[in-house]
């Protein structure tokens, strides 16, 4: 009522039938509504976001999702410049929850100028993404480089078997598959991993986290994970990474239980390692862990999965994967408790 009432009726009518597929699309996808979803996420615009390509995936295929979904080509019956003004009419309403959501009041562990940039990068965001839809229309249908098209991503079994394999030890118990045998690289591989794995970071964002990066709310029980550009004097990394662009900026919201083995493995494991990065080899020097360091920990991993989950790589299976990767897709998520 806020935003639309200035609006034509035609105009309202539009928004309204495209914000009517948006929370049809959640509630189909998720199994609870939109605004259940980003309550209980303390506002968190990353699961807006992540969806929207998505999204467009639902309109195109008529209103319905499909995880397992292959596309090779794009539907020839669907009319794009439709979809376009769909998501249009729907990037509208994202900006009006930006300006309603995105403050201090409903992001209290954030700072203003933490505020103001992520601002400043959704706006660009938007921007680049309405570009995007101007190429919409029935004569241009070569979208798909556009769209995050999901082809295959790893299964629940998948899923299940890797946590068996990079679960750490506890006093109870050892874990024989781990190929990680010190407690202190366990607790560590398994924090890279699980990251990626829940939260869907990519190599270059893991290696950017800091000791700083994980923030904890004053007023409640909410927990964040910034991802962003850092200059730490102890980086001796030759590839020094990056985000990825001015739109990678991101704030994650951390569940509770991550958030406490996060501070177990800081106080714990890396307390008198003098760099700030999260991630560092456990001996000295300390260096920070470089491109290649995480691909030879996927590589042991994968060598253990072949062994105990052979099914995962069997290309006779349409889902199976040719090796684990830090790039493979953990699209699949699994609730391990």
């Amino acid at each position: 009522m806020k935003s639309l009432r200035f609006q034509s009726q035609s105009t309202q009518h539009a928004d309204l039938i495209s914000l009517k597929f948006w929370y049809e699309f959640w509630f189909d996808k998720f199994s609870t509504s939109f605004c259940e979803s980003f309550y209980s996420s303390s506002y968190n615009f990353e699961i807006i976001q992540n969806e929207i390509d998505s999204f467009i995936i639902y309109l195109e295929n008529n209103n319905k999702n499909d995880d397992h979904l292959i596309r090779l080509r794009n539907n020839q019956s669907v009319n794009y410049t439709t979809i376009g003004h769909r998501i249009k009419s729907f990037l509208k309403f994202y900006s009006f929850l930006i300006d309603e959501y995105l403050t201090i009041h409903s992001q209290p562990q954030l700072t203003r100028k933490e505020i103001d940039r992520i601002k400043l990068n959704l706006d660009k965001y938007m921007i680049n993404k309405k570009k995007i839809l101007n190429r919409f229309s029935k004569t241009n249908k070569t979208i798909k480089s556009e769209i995050n098209y999901s082809f295959k991503s790893m299964t629940d079994e998948m899923l299940r078997a890797l946590y068996q394999i990079i679960s750490p030890n506890n006093s109870n118990k050892t874990n024989e598959l781990n190929p990680f045998k010190l407690k202190q690289a366990q607790l560590r591989n398994f924090l890279i991993v699980h990251l990626m794995v829940n939260y869907g970071l990519r190599v270059g964002e893991l290696m950017l986290l800091t000791i700083n990066s994980i923030k904890k709310s004053i007023q409640s029980h909410s927990y964040s994970l910034i991802i962003t550009n850092t200059d730490d004097e102890y980086d001796d990394r030759l590839r020094k990474p990056k985000i990825k662009n001015e739109y990678s900026y991101r704030v994650i919201t951390l569940q509770e239980r991550d958030y406490k083995i996060l501070k177990i493995y800081i106080d714990e494991i890396r307390n008198d390692i003098p760099s700030k990065i999260l991630f560092t080899s456990l001996k000295p020097p300390y260096s920070a862990l470089s491109y290649s360091g995480i691909n030879k920990l996927f590589d042991k991993i994968d060598s253990v999965l072949r062994n105990t989950a052979p099914s995962c790589f069997d290309e006779t299976n349409y889902d199976s994967i040719e090796r684990l990767t830090p790039t493979v897709n953990f699209f699949n998520l699994v609730n391990l408790g």
